[in-house]
């Protein structure tokens, strides 16, 4: 695993940190805001699974290919990081997404139009509501971070 991945992977982690962080704050009128945040998640535990799984597994195609852009096409690296963790965000909403999607929009015999707009476009507005800020903060230290290896692996810059 080269060290793209391995600073895309760590970005992405503490992305979640923090949106556990952001989740708390939302909570703080809440008698135990931890219990309730524990309790969220397990009333999710698939689409969370499959959010996360979709977020590494999206990020580790992305970070290569941010990679190549920053340190090979000489692209900007802080747009380049910024933009590649929106879409690793994207990619892990529409995985986690997707399972709701099926298992209760389309076996509940909704009108499709109603399913997407409630397994879909909900959780994209509220998760990139509050988390384009902190993806596009992360994403430009990310694409500075990636540009650094470049230096050490020779890449004149």
């Amino acid at each position: 695993m080269n060290k793209a991945v391995k600073y895309t992977y760590l970005t992405i982690g503490i992305n979640l940190l923090i949106a556990i962080l952001i989740f708390l704050w939302l909570l703080t009128g809440a008698k135990n805001p931890i219990k309730d945040l524990i309790d969220f998640i397990l009333d999710f535990p698939l689409n969370f699974a499959l959010g996360i799984t979709a977020l590494f597994l999206s990020g580790y195609y992305i970070a290569i290919k941010m990679q190549n852009l920053i340190c090979q096409r000489k692209w900007n690296s802080i747009l380049v990081g910024m933009v590649g963790l929106m879409v690793i965000l994207i990619c892990g909403v529409f995985g986690g997404s997707t399972v709701g999607f099926v298992e209760e929009g389309l076996m509940n015999n909704d009108s499709v139009y109603e399913a997407v707009v409630d397994y879909y476009y909900k959780p994209f507005f509220w998760i990139l509501l509050f988390g384009f800020i902190p993806t596009f903060i992360a994403g430009g230290l990310l694409g500075g971070q990636i540009k650094k290896t470049c230096y050490n692996k020779g890449y004149n810059l």
